[in-house]
């Protein structure tokens, strides 16, 4: 019988080392899950807003809201805040600021966030071109944005 009692215990023992493989496994993957998972939401948030930031400036220059706003004064800056709050979706802060190059003026800056957004918050986008208008006026525009509820 003592055979079949090292045939129990080796058994026994083999068993111990698959439970405790498995265990260790587990905590390996869990830390790595925590590890980087967290990075990767942030880095897609960053390049979602990258992403939203170009189209939006792409679409403002297409659509020659920088003409009706700026250059024929139609509306100024309340007029190319709204313009950007219906571009944008409800919850982006966004902070948008044109610098004439050609005819040197002012520089305008339409924003819908609070003054501590851009400085809290983990994930701020920033796009910006180079938009000449149809009446051969340059301007240096760049967009911020950020997610609210993110600080």
């Amino acid at each position: 019988m003592k055979s079949g009692k090292n045939v129990i215990d080796g058994q026994m023992r083999i068993l111990e080392a698959v439970i405790a493989s498995i265990i260790i496994f587990m905590a390996f993957s869990a830390a790595f899950y925590f590890i980087y998972s967290t990075q990767n939401i942030f880095a897609q948030e960053a390049i979602d807003l990258n992403r939203l930031a170009y189209n939006t400036l792409h679409q403002i220059a297409e659509s020659g809201i920088i003409e009706k706003t700026i250059e024929e004064e139609t509306g100024g800056v309340d007029q190319l805040k709204i313009a950007l709050q219906e571009l944008l979706p409800a919850n982006i802060y966004f902070n948008l600021t044109v610098n004439p190059i050609n005819p040197s003026g002012e520089p305008i800056s339409a924003s819908n966030a609070p003054a501590e957004a851009f400085k809290k918050t983990g994930e701020v986008a920033s796009a910006s071109i180079i938009y000449t208008s149809k009446r051969g006026n340059i301007y240096h525009m760049v967009l911020k944005l950020t997610r609210a509820g993110l600080w």
